[in-house]
C-alpha cells in the first residue's frame, strides 16, 4: 500500500501532461489500403505458415496492407518477418515463442542471415520503410517458457538466456529501417533485448510495457546509424537499460574479448560501414520504470552520440538502479572528448537509485536541470570531475 501511494504522488508531483511530439521525427505512414486476417489462412497451416502466408499475400498486393492477429494466441517457431509498406496488427491476443526456440520474435525480412553461421552477423538487403507494428486490446509479445539449449565455449548445455548468446534472443530487431512505429505492447519473458535498432532512421516508439527481468536486458536500444527518432511512454520493469543510445567503435585493445559472449549482438556487426556511425536527434521521454542498472543512457566510443533530449524520466518505486540517467564511455577504445555531445536531460526524479544522474566522460553542451533525489540513502549526482562541457542545475 505504501509503495502504491508513493508511486500515485510520484506520478502526481512530477509527471506532465502528455503532450504533443516535441521533436518531430517525420513518421508518416501511407494510408492503409487492404487488410488481411492472418486466421483466413491457418487450414492446414501451422500458426508460422498462416502468418507467413498472410505476409506473403500482403507483400504481393503491392499496396499498403494491413495484417491483423487475432481470435486466439500465436504461437510461432521462427520469427515474424517485416516487410515495407506493412502495418503488423496484434489485436487482444499475443505472440508467443514456441519452447527451445531461439529466434527472434519480429524482424525486418531485409536481414540475410549466413546459413553457415545462422547465430553470427548478418548482411543487409537494403531499407524495409513505412511499417507499423502495432497492439490493441492488450495485444502482447512473448518469449518462450523454456529457452533454446545448446554447448557454449566450454562445451557445457547451457540455455541460451541472456545477451551472451546474441542478435536471435532480441524481441524486435530492426535492421536498416526507415519511417516506422512500434506502440501499445505488452512486452515480457524476452531472452535479450526487448526492442534493438540498428542503421535506422524516423522511428517513433511510443505506449509500451515492460516485464522483462532478463540478464541485461534492455527495453529499447539504439544502435550505430539510428537517427531522427521519438521514444515516449514506457513503463514496467527491465532487466537492464530501458532506453540507450549504444554507439560503439573498435573493441577495448586492453581487454581480452570475453569469451561468454558467443554471438553479436548487433546483427549487422560493428564492421558494418555507413558514413554515418553515431547516434544523433532522438528525443526521450516520459520513462516510467524500475529495474536494474539505468533508466536511460547515451554511451559513445569512436563514433559520435549528439543531439539527445532526455525528459521526465521516474522511478515510481524504488527499484535496484544504480543510477537514473548516465552518460559515460566504455566498452570500446577510441573516445574523445565530445564525442558525447548537445545532450539535454530534464526533470529526474529517483526513488531508490544509488545516483539520480551520473557522468562518466568528457562531454561537450550537456545541460543538465531538475533533478530530485528521493532516496535518503543515494547520491544526487556523480562525477568524476565537472568538465567545462557540462551545464548542471540541481533543483526544480
Amino acid at each position: 500500500m505504501k509503495n502504491t501511494l508513493t508511486t500515485i504522488l510520484v506520478f502526481t508531483l512530477f509527471m506532465p501532461l502528455w503532450a504533443e511530439i516535441k521533436y518531430n521525427a517525420g513518421v508518416k505512414i501511407p494510408a492503409q489500403k487492404n487488410t488481411i486476417y492472418a486466421k483466413d489462412f491457418e487450414k492446414g497451416r501451422t500458426h508460422s505458415e498462416a502468418i507467413e502466408k498472410a505476409m506473403q499475400v500482403a507483400k504481393e498486393d503491392g499496396q499498403f496492407t494491413t495484417v491483423i492477429l487475432d481470435s486466439h494466441d500465436w504461437n510461432i517457431d521462427r520469427s515474424v518477418l517485416i516487410h515495407s509498406d506493412l502495418e503488423l496488427v496484434i489485436d487482444g491476443c499475443k505472440i508467443k515463442m514456441k519452447d527451445q526456440t531461439h529466434d527472434t520474435l519480429i524482424r525486418c525480412e531485409n536481414l540475410i542471415v549466413d546459413k553457415n553461421n545462422p547465430f553470427g552477423a548478418c548482411k543487409s538487403a537494403g531499407y524495409t520503410k513505412n511499417f507499423r507494428i502495432i497492439g490493441k486490446n492488450g495485444g502482447a509479445l512473448e518469449g518462450c517458457d523454456k529457452p533454446y539449449k545448446n554447448l557454449n565455449h566450454k562445451g557445457k548445455l547451457v540455455p541460451f538466456y541472456g545477451d551472451f548468446f546474441g542478435w536471435r534472443g532480441i524481441t524486435i530487431l530492426i535492421t536498416e529501417g526507415e519511417n516506422y512505429e512500434i506502440a501499445n505492447l505488452k512486452i515480457s519473458k524476452t531472452k535479450n533485448w526487448g526492442i534493438s535498432q540498428e542503421w535506422c532512421t524516423r522511428a517513433y516508439i511510443h505506449d509500451l510495457t515492460y516485464d522483462v527481468d532478463v540478464k541485461n536486458g534492455d527495453g529499447i536500444n539504439f544502435r550505430n546509424g539510428c537517427s531522427n527518432s521519438v521514444v515516449e511512454n514506457i513503463f514496467g520493469k527491465t532487466g537492464d537499460d530501458t532506453v540507450a543510445c549504444t554507439a560503439l567503435g573498435n573493441p577495448n585493445t586492453k581487454k581480452k574479448k570475453n569469451p561468454k559472449y558467443m554471438y553479436p549482438n548487433q546483427a549487422l556487426g560493428r564492421g558494418f560501414e555507413r558514413e554515418f556511425r553515431g547516434i544523433k536527434n532522438i528525443l526521450i521521454r516520459n520513462i516510467f520504470t524500475v529495474g536494474k542498472h539505468h533508466a536511460v543512457i547515451c554511451l559513445a566510443t569512436t563514433p559520435v552520440v549528439e543531439n539527445i533530449e532526455i525528459e521526465n524520466v521516474c522511478e515510481p518505486i524504488p527499484s535496484q538502479r544504480a543510477s537514473l540517467v548516465k552518460i559515460y564511455t566504455g566498452y570500446g577504445d577510441g573516445y574523445q572528448a565530445g564525442n558525447l555531445r548537445n545532450i539535454k536531460v530534464k526533470n529526474i526524479v529517483s526513488q531508490g537509485a544509488k545516483i539520480a544522474f551520473e557522468l562518466k566522460a568528457d562531454v561537450k553542451n550537456v545541460e543538465v536541470e531538475g533533478v530530485r533525489q528521493l532516496n535518503a540513502k543515494g547520491k544526487l549526482t556523480n562525477f568524476d570531475n565537472i568538465p567545462e562541457g557540462l551545464s548542471f542545475k540541481e533543483k526544480f
